[in-house]
């Protein structure tokens, strides 16, 4: 078939679709079903309007607010507003409601005429100057050009991605109402995430390593509250840390931390999902070496500020617009042979 197909429909596959269509490509997404399995789902959706690092995709992902905005003019409410972190720290940041935007998304890309097939991709072969994948309920699709957004699934398809890309567990409670001991909706952030140096350090782990991020953001009509991490050794996610011993731990260091008093008890579902990252903390967006046709578009570190910057150029190289390759570039994402140069 002509076209594009995106296996993975979370924030990175969904914002692909959609700058693909804006271009007028013809677009597959494949959903795999399982919402359990989509980090974005669970995610703060933070977006902070300030460079987080010195490189250059860090630069221009602090403008990702104002791309956020005019997606929201273009196509209506997902989820994106300017929020603030506490009143004597005017510092601009904003948010994307999860739940806002996991609602409104599947409407808006059937609107927009992005085809969205439901399956689990078993196996993933070029046959005939094509990409062949087969579901497990024995289907098979094929498409010249094919892209893994697949999050932690990526490498599970196609094993010989760099070794940067590697996979984790984050875990993470979800309160019914906001919390009346943490006064107004705010966000609640710690004054620096513990997890980019975890996922850094990845690389030399001999044994599985936890960190704990204590903040507190509005989520639906709720909340999302804390989150824990966990890298096992190796590139793949491994087995999930065992659920009680998760939260146990998780609750444990939000009492230790400087949230209201209370929160760490309150009544709350623990979640955990798998999480792709890249441990050089830039993600992969490009072709697969040796694999003509096949992208990746995975590893993101602030997937919501990362992706709404990254997907209209992927989409415009996978067009045939060579001059985004460049940007590309510049920004330092594009080679997927990292490992290879050393």
């Amino acid at each position: 078939m002509k076209g594009v197909l995106i296996v993975g429909a979370g924030l990175a596959g969904s914002l692909l679709a959609l700058a693909l269509r804006e271009l007028d490509q013809p677009v597959t997404l494949i959903d795999s079903g399982d919402p359990d399995r989509c980090a974005s789902q669970w995610s703060y959706g933070v977006i902070p309007g300030w460079p987080l690092g010195p490189t250059p995709l860090a630069r221009e992902a602090a403008r990702a607010g104002s791309l956020w905005k005019r997606l929201q003019r273009r196509h209506g409410d997902l989820g994106w507003r300017l929020s603030r972190l506490r009143r004597w720290l005017p510092l601009p940041i904003s948010q994307v409601d999860s739940v806002v935007l996991q609602r409104q998304l599947p409407a808006l890309l059937e609107r927009q005429g992005v085809e969205r097939l439901e399956g689990q991709v078993q196996a993933l072969e070029p046959v005939d100057q094509h990409w062949s994948l087969r579901f497990r309920d024995g289907g098979e699709r094929r498409a010249e050009q094919v892209v893994l957004a697949a999050g932690s699934g990526c490498r599970r398809l196609w094993p010989s991605l760099p070794d940067e890309l590697r996979s984790s567990w984050a875990g993470v409670l979800a309160l019914p109402r906001w919390p009346e001991q943490a006064g107004p909706q705010r966000l609640v952030l710690p004054s620096q995430f513990q997890r980019p140096l975890l996922e850094r350090q990845a690389p030399g782990f001999t044994e599985p390593r936890w960190v704990v991020d204590a903040g507190l953001v509005p989520w639906g009509d709720g909340a999302l509250l804390g989150q824990i991490s966990w890298i096992a050794p190796g590139l793949g996610e491994g087995p999930p840390p065992e659920l009680n011993r998760s939260e146990s731990l998780l609750r444990q260091e939000l009492r230790r931390s400087a949230l209201p008093d209370g929160l760490a008890d309150c009544s709350a579902t623990f979640l955990q999902v798998p999480v792709a990252f890249c441990s050089d903390g830039l993600p992969l967006v490009g072709p697969v070496s040796g694999a003509p046709g096949l992208w990746c578009f995975s590893g993101f570190s602030g997937a919501f500020a990362q992706v709404p910057l990254l997907a209209p150029l992927l989409a415009q190289r996978l067009s045939g617009e060579t001059a985004a390759e460049g940007v590309l570039r510049r920004l330092q994402v594009w080679d997927l042979a990292r490992s290879a140069q050393g």
